[in-house]
C-alpha cells in the first residue's frame, strides 16, 4: 500500500556512551536527553510551522504563546521536558508516551501530539485523543486511531530516534486494546529491525516488541500502524535500550 508519511525533523546525535549510577542526577540526564531529540534544526522548523498556523487562524493568541514560548525555551537550552520519562538507567526515548499533552487545534487526521511528543501522521484515518475512562489506561488521556478509508499503513511514528553505540536490543512496551475489525502492526525500521502485527483485543494488554540493531545507520524511527479497520487504543508507550552508552 502507498504510505505517506509527514516526516519529523531528522534528530542529529552522536551516540556512544551512558552515565550510570547516582552521580547522574535523573534531571540531569533527561535534559540531555531532550537535546538530542530537539536538535536546533527541529526546533526551528517548529518555529516556522507554528508562526504559519497562527497566521491561518489555526491557534488562539493564547495558544500561539505558549507554543513559542515552549520552542524559544528550547532553543535556549531552558526548557525542563514533562514529556519525556527517564530513568538512570534506563531511559524512554519516548516523548509524551502517555499522551497526555494533547493540540486539540490540529485536524482530525493529523498527529495530535506532534509540538510535545515528536508523533508524525499518516494514511486516511481519524487521530484522537481518548478521555473516556475505560478507554484510557492510566492518567486523563490515550491514543486513539480509527481507519476510515480503505485498510492499509494508517497511523502514527516516532521522529528519528538515535542509535545507541553497543546496545544489544531495544525493548519496546506499551499498552493497547482495540474494537472491531482492528490489526496493529508495529515495526522499527532503518536502522533496528523488530516488528508485531496482531489484532488487538478488547480489553487492555500490555504488548512488547523487540528492536534488533541492523546496519550501520545512526537513527532508527518505530511506526504504530493500523492495518485494518475499526479502532486501535494505545498508551503508556515505553522504548529502552538494552545494553549501551549514551554520551551526554
Amino acid at each position: 500500500m502507498k504510505r505517506q508519511w509527514m516526516k519529523a525533523a531528522t534528530v542529529v546525535a552522536t551516540v556512544t556512551s551512558l552515565c550510570i549510577g547516582a552521580a547522574c542526577a535523573a534531571e540531569e540526564t533527561v535534559e540531555a536527553l531532550a537535546q538530542k531529540l530537539w536538535p536546533r534544526e527541529r526546533i526551528e522548523e517548529a518555529l516556522k510551522a507554528v508562526d504559519q498556523q497562527k497566521k491561518d487562524g489555526l491557534l488562539s493568541d493564547s495558544g500561539y504563546e505558549k507554543r513559542r514560548k515552549m520552542l524559544e525555551e528550547r532553543l535556549a537550552g531552558k526548557f525542563k521536558p514533562e514529556a519525556l520519562s527517564v530513568q538512570s538507567p534506563p531511559l524512554n526515548f519516548i516523548q509524551n508516551g502517555g499522551f497526555e499533552q494533547i493540540n486539540r487545534n490540529s485536524a482530525p487526521n493529523r498527529s495530535r501530539w506532534l509540538w510535545w511528543g515528536g508523533w508524525s501522521w499518516g494514511g486516511n484515518y481519524v487521530n484522537m485523543w481518548e478521555d473516556r475512562p475505560d478507554y484510557v489506561h492510566s492518567g486523563k488521556y490515550s491514543a486513539r486511531i480509527e481507519c476510515k478509508g480503505e485498510k492499509g499503513r494508517i497511523g502514527i511514528s516516532t521522529p528519528p530516534l538515535p542509535v545507541i553505540a553497543g546496545a544489544r536490543e531495544y525493548k519496546l512496551t506499551f499498552w493497547s486494546r482495540g474494537e472491531g475489525d482492528n490489526e496493529l502492526f508495529v515495526n522499527f525500521e532503518e536502522g533496528v529491525t523488530g516488528t508485531l502485527r496482531q489484532k488487538m483485543p478488547s480489553e487492555w494488554k500490555e504488548i512488547t516488541v523487540i528492536g534488533k540493531p541492523e546496519g550501520t545507520k545512526k537513527t532508527y524511527t518505530v511506526y504504530f500502524y493500523a492495518t485494518g479497520g475499526g479502532t486501535i487504543w494505545l498508551d503508556d508507550v515505553v522504548l529502552v535500550p538494552v545494553g549501551g552508552q549514551i554520551e551526554e
